[in-house]
């Protein structure tokens, strides 16, 4: 099967792309210079250091370099590669890591590099923030970055203690749906994470769920054999079907690391209601003699 990348819900944000090449001048001008790439300053990058990377395997087979290595080799390094200087004389890359790779095979094949005036190093000072987003723009703009890709780049952000989720809502300009529909994709099944980027991110989210409400009856690999071919309005039918046929629980116990939610969806007599309250009271204060 062959990828539709249009189904890749940061691909099709609105018209972001003029905004962001305009702030992107902007943070050149202020923090960067451009300079020759070299055989020199490629041995002073740092490919060890993932500040910046969002790639879920470094080695050259999942980076697919043949293809690019020719491309240079013929015709150029046509687009620019980001470094940010570090302590000492290093460097990390910001935007680029394929191209840089690339070349640094190229290089040591003895072979020849063209288009060299092509790489942006920016100051030590740069604001993480700014590169952050050159970072994500370059690859989302070049198709890079895979849906699982910014699923492992959202659960990053979201990790931050500083950072809230509307922070990453306004700065990719997408909805709370679609980052939480993308985000939870490096968790699905491997059977729908290997074909996501043929279904798109809102189809595999429809077939997680088929796996989920499935999961008595059918495996992972035969939900995707049966329902992988139905449309998206297809597969919401299937899962009202089976969701008619799923009693709702009305009492529900989930274990957390902070303890113990309890709740309770049906309408209970008033003596239940009293023995909670006091057990509330109870467990406050420590006592769970109620135990006995």
């Amino acid at each position: 099967m062959v990828g539709k990348l249009g189904n890749n819900p940061l691909l099709s944000r609105g018209n972001k792309k003029k905004e962001f090449e305009i702030k992107k001048e902007k943070v050149v001008k202020q923090y960067g210079r451009l300079v020759h790439m070299q055989k020199k300053l490629l041995e002073e990058i740092d490919f060890s250091d993932i500040t910046f990377i969002n790639r879920l395997s470094l080695d050259s087979s999942s980076l697919e370099l043949n293809e690019l290595k020719e491309s240079i080799s013929k015709i150029g390094l046509l687009n620019i590669i980001y470094l940010q200087e570090t302590e000492g004389t290093s460097y990390r890359i910001v935007s680029g890591l394929r191209r840089s790779s690339a070349i640094k095979e190229l290089y040591e094949e003895g072979r020849e590099v063209k288009g060299k005036d092509r790489v942006v190093i920016f100051e030590k000072s740069t604001p993480y923030e700014l590169l952050d987003s050159i970072s994500v723009d370059e690859n989302i703009q070049r198709k890079n970055l895979s849906i699982i890709e910014q699923s492992f780049k959202f659960n990053k952000e979201a990790a931050k203690k500083h950072k809230k989720i509307e922070d990453i809502l306004t700065e990719y300009n997408i909805s709370k749906k679609t980052f939480y529909r993308i985000k939870n994709a490096i968790n699905y099944p491997e059977e729908i994470r290997d074909i996501i980027e043929v279904l798109g991110a809102d189809k595999a989210e429809l077939l997680n769920k088929l796996v989920v409400l499935s999961k008595d009856i059918l495996t992972p690999k035969e939900v995707v054999e049966k329902y992988s071919d139905l449309n998206r309005e297809e597969l919401r039918e299937v899962l009202k079907e089976l969701q008619k046929n799923i009693k709702p629980q009305k009492v529900i116990l989930k274990y957390t690391s902070k303890g113990l939610n309890l709740s309770i969806k049906k309408k209970m007599p008033a003596e239940v209601n009293e023995y909670f309250e006091k057990l509330k009271d109870l467990i406050e204060e420590g006592d769970y003699s109620f135990i006995k």
